[in-house]
């Protein structure tokens, strides 16, 4: 059943399915995740929120629409790889048994530490001077983050996003099941990530996993200050690259002793 659905979805040798596919996809995906989160942490009082602002309606109507066009991109970008002859040279494969499914299931963290070193070194790069107003700024236009903020890129910044994925299916072997079980890790991270409330426990921020651990207050402040904590999955490159905020477990402490989360 896997397989068949990797064959539907690409539709090898033609443009408009796997586009429209793949675009019905990130899109459905996208808005239930950002929607649902929307709809629990927004719908009522900001009790726990890590700014204590709400953010106004003209800033989540903005980052709906750029992340319409995000959607797009990334379905074009699906449908060139589909449709003009660029899938047979990637490392895309249909068949499980090729790798069985051992090298399925390890895939998906293989694609996400992948995906974790492109996302931090691309988001440094936007963040120099000479890049950041045309790529990244409409990102940051959102300081105070929402769920729909996961998205709200520019377009020049959504083809740098998909061409992460164009990096990683020229050098690691996927199956199209495996990416699509990895965009939804990685939407519902990036959701989390710009949500603007501390779903992990007190204390989380210092335990000797959770300090490797990207959080909901590291790149709260990130929008805040933009000057620190690049990584999207973890914080492994931020600490050897000394780009973590010095006041995180201070932030993070502080969030949980003002009582933003019991």
């Amino acid at each position: 059943m896997v397989d068949e659905l990797a064959h539907a979805l690409l539709g090898q040798g033609s443009f408009l399915k796997p586009f429209l596919n793949a675009t019905g996809i990130y899109g459905i995906r996208y808005v239930l995740l950002a929607g649902i989160a929307f709809l629990v942490w927004y719908a009522r009082r900001p009790e726990g929120k890590l700014q204590r602002a709400m953010p106004q309606w003209s800033q989540i109507r903005r980052e709906i629409a750029y992340s319409a066009i995000a959607v797009l991109v990334f379905g074009l970008v699906i449908g060139a790889i589909s449709g003009y002859g660029i899938a047979p040279h990637t490392l895309v494969y249909l068949d499980v048994a090729r790798y069985g499914w051992a090298y399925f299931w390890l895939s998906i963290p293989l694609v996400v530490l992948a995906h974790d070193t492109y996302f931090y070194w691309t988001h440094r790069l936007m963040h120099t001077p000479a890049l950041f107003r045309a790529f990244h700024g409409v990102h940051h236009l959102s300081r105070n983050p929402t769920p729909w903020t996961a998205y709200a890129f520019h377009p020049l910044e959504s083809v740098v996003q998909a061409l992460g994925l164009v990096l990683i299916i020229f050098t690691i072997p996927l199956h199209p099941t495996a990416l699509l079980i990895f965009h939804t890790i990685s939407t519902a991270t990036n959701v989390y990530g710009h949500l603007g409330y501390e779903l992990y426990p007190g204390g989380w921020a210092q335990h000797p996993l959770g300090r490797w651990i990207n959080t909901s207050v590291a790149h709260n402040a990130h929008h805040d200050q933009a000057r620190c904590n690049f990584g999207f999955y973890f914080l492994f490159w931020d600490r050897l690259m000394g780009t973590l905020d010095p006041a995180y477990e201070a932030k993070y402490r502080k969030a949980f002793a003002a009582g933003l989360r019991s």
